[in-house]
């Protein structure tokens, strides 16, 4: 995990000016995409939500993924937009569906809050930072939801922007936020990276040669540790993690940080049935 003042070599902490912000609803309308990462070329977090326009009447249904055995409750979700001043637009999930509907409010608000964690670390005052982020819900059941977060953030004046990866795994039934550990076991993780059966889910804009170069620059503590303070829970004021996970489908993806030039990070797939 690395200082708050650091997001992969770019982060200054800095507050948000909330008053021009608003945050729209942009309504699902068919079962998203499979994600594809490789075309990712691309404050202080306000003490109210946003608010949000009406969703549209012609909400899509997206049906939550089963597993096997599994009694399925049908969920919805739509993607909202925090929006301010032109410069920011950070794209987040709101369920809908839950028969729970108090829960239901809560676990939005969390989503919400730990998409917008972000801002905590950029220095948005004064229109003198630009933040796009998307979001993909590659999975959603009665019990999980996963959020994966791309997109870019830079400062007036820079050179380049910072290419951007996070993800959220929440636990809709403990109410609670799912990292690599819940997953996989860090130590486990950092001694295939640095293998030669390590397998890349995308390279962004490095190449694999380079992406192959790059992890071998760091040991198996240094992996381990990141590994370990891998996703949320964490404190966006003090800190933010080198590393994002998700798994989907038994499979296990995460990132690990490489030097800007060739893309700020590239991303890990582990298949624990064929390790």
């Amino acid at each position: 995990m690395i200082n708050r003042n650091v997001i992969i070599g770019a982060v200054i902490a800095g507050v948000l000016a909330v008053g021009t912000s608003v945050a729209v609803l942009v309504s699902s309308s068919e079962t998203p995409d499979k994600i594809d990462l490789s075309s990712i070329h691309t404050a202080e977090t306000p003490t109210e939500a946003p608010e949000t326009t009406a969703p549209p009447e012609t909400t899509t249904q997206v049906p939550t993924q089963a597993q096997e055995g599994e009694d399925v409750q049908s969920l919805s979700y739509q993607i909202a937009a925090y929006e301010s001043d032109g410069k920011i637009r950070i794209e987040y999930p709101v369920i809908s569906q839950m028969t729970d509907e108090e829960k239901q409010a809560r676990i939005n608000q969390h989503l919400m809050d730990n998409a917008l964690s972000l801002l905590k670390a950029w220095d948005t005052e004064g229109g003198k930072c630009t933040i796009t982020v998307k979001c993909q819900v590659p999975s959603l059941t009665r019990k999980r939801i996963t959020a994966v977060y791309t997109g870019s953030a830079s400062q007036e004046g820079a050179a380049h922007p910072v290419n951007l990866f996070y993800t959220n795994t929440y636990d809709l039934t403990a109410e609670a936020d799912l990292g690599l550990s819940d997953f996989a076991d860090p130590y486990t993780m950092a001694g295939y990276v640095l293998s030669d059966d390590v397998q890349f889910a995308d390279t962004g804009s490095a190449s694999l040669a380079d992406a192959l170069a790059a992890r071998q620059t760091m040991d198996v503590d240094y992996y381990t540790e990141i590994f370990t303070q891998a996703d949320f829970p964490f404190d966006a004021e003090k800190t933010w993690p080198s590393s994002f996970s998700y798994e989907r489908q038994g499979e296990i993806y995460f990132s690990i940080p490489v030097e800007h030039a060739i893309g700020d990070y590239v991303i890990v797939k582990f298949t624990p049935d064929t390790k």
